[in-house]
């Protein structure tokens, strides 16, 4: 009598699996590995593919959470709260949420890796374009944001008793996005907005490139107790980057400059206006930090050493991929 041979299939249980990064990871993943998507209540699952595992859950339910924990592999941490009108909402969402989940890792002896989502906002911007940042380099968020992801990180060095792995993605940009689709809506109305006059250097990731960066971590001892930053091979302007947008949709957009003292004061009337609301304003004091940043650029050296990782860059194409996504789902 012939057996055929089983094959094990690890299982990842990812948060924050219905926002930008967590849906793609859950979306790509499910082909090699058993994923399981946890989402909150009421959340928009959208982007998430028909047929793929959700379990809602409440977080401070730990009954829930470590029952659904139980025969797990790899946990990857994505969800986080990038704006908010206070600190204790960053700190509630990025730093304790990520503190509960260490505890529930280091309790359930089926996990092996825990890996977090970060952000480039950890380490802060470059001081010039040719030393772009290293993931050995002391740290400066310039945000609320950014010092909430730092402080995190810290937890998990400090109070994993098994294996962790960050990556701090740079901008990410790709099907699924929001942030970047503001630009592709104003350059169909022929505009594009610049925050001052002197240029500003980006390195930016395509989703799916952070995805399989991602991915080469998982189960890899290489990885193990280690800081990567995701990034792109290119350094692009953000002009340069507009006008890759507006080849790719084959339109002109007239360019204006805004300078930063006057969004400053923008930002303050937001602020103000929206004071009743429970959502930040887009534009706010908080992101005028990061524009004021002249260099976000860092270093690919450690993840293709460690790794062998090291995307295939043709952003055109990349944009262009984005670009189709919106129009066929109706965002453009």
């Amino acid at each position: 009598m012939c057996f055929s041979e089983v094959t094990y299939m690890q299982k990842l249980i990812i948060t924050g699996s219905n926002g930008f990064v967590g849906s793609a990871l859950a979306n790509n993943l499910k082909e090699n590995y058993e994923v399981t998507c946890l989402v909150r209540h009421g959340s928009n699952i959208n982007l998430l593919s028909k047929n793929i595992n959700i379990k809602y859950i409440d977080y401070n339910n730990t009954e829930v959470i470590m029952e659904l924990l139980l025969g797990q592999d790899v946990l990857i941490h994505t969800a986080a709260l990038t704006r908010a009108k206070r600190w204790q909402q960053f700190k509630q969402i990025n730093i304790d949420l990520t503190e509960k989940l260490i505890e529930f890792y280091n309790k359930t002896s089926s996990l092996k890796q825990f890996i977090f989502i970060s952000s480039q906002a950890a380490a802060g911007p470059a001081p010039d374009k040719s030393t772009p940042k290293l993931e050995s380099d002391k740290c400066h968020p310039v945000t609320r944001y950014g010092k909430s992801k730092l402080l995190a990180e810290n937890l998990i060095k400090e109070k994993a008793k098994k294996p962790w792995t960050i990556i701090r993605p740079v901008s990410v940009f790709g099907p699924g996005d929001k942030d970047f689709l503001q630009y592709f809506r104003l350059i169909k109305k022929h505009l594009a907005m610049f925050i001052g006059f002197r240029q500003k250097y980006y390195n930016f990731i395509f989703v799916e490139d952070l995805v399989e960066m991602i991915s080469k971590t998982i189960n890899n001892g290489k990885a193990y107790n280690e800081t990567f930053f995701a990034r792109g091979t290119d350094v692009l302007s953000i002009q340069q980057f507009v006008h890759n947008i507006e080849n790719v949709m084959n339109a002109k957009a007239l360019h204006l400059h805004i300078p930063q003292f006057l969004l400053y004061s923008i930002a303050l009337v937001s602020e103000i206006l929206t004071v009743f609301s429970h959502r930040p304003p887009i534009v706010n004091r908080e992101k005028i930090k990061e524009f004021k940043g002249e260099y976000w650029l860092v270093s690919n050296k450690k993840t293709k050493k460690i790794l062998d990782f090291e995307t295939t860059e043709n952003i055109l194409d990349k944009l262009k991929i984005t670009y189709q996504w919106y129009k066929d789902k109706g965002w453009i």
